[in-house]
């Protein structure tokens, strides 16, 4: 490149430019969706531990209610007889 020619000068540096500025938009994209997918990650691991801790309070409120029944049956049983 001749560094005398002012207009090729220019042109080389418009280039310079238009092309940090196309990766300055591509690097906010990537950024964004970066972001983007993480805060969807939380979400959905705060989710899946609510779930979690509801599927283990509906366990143990199974288990009580089983051994409710199990204590009830033996007494019924034992009526019976």
């Amino acid at each position: 490149m001749n560094l005398y020619d002012t207009e090729a000068v220019k042109a080389f540096i418009f280039d310079i430019l238009v092309e940090n500025q196309e990766l300055k938009k591509q690097l906010q994209t990537a950024q964004t969706s970066s972001d983007m997918w993480f805060k969807d990650y939380q979400t959905q691991r705060d989710r899946a531990d609510k779930a979690e801790a509801r599927v283990a309070e509906l366990e143990q409120q199974i288990a009580k209610l089983t051994a409710g029944q199990t204590q009830e049956g033996g007494k019924d049983n034992d009526y019976n007889e």
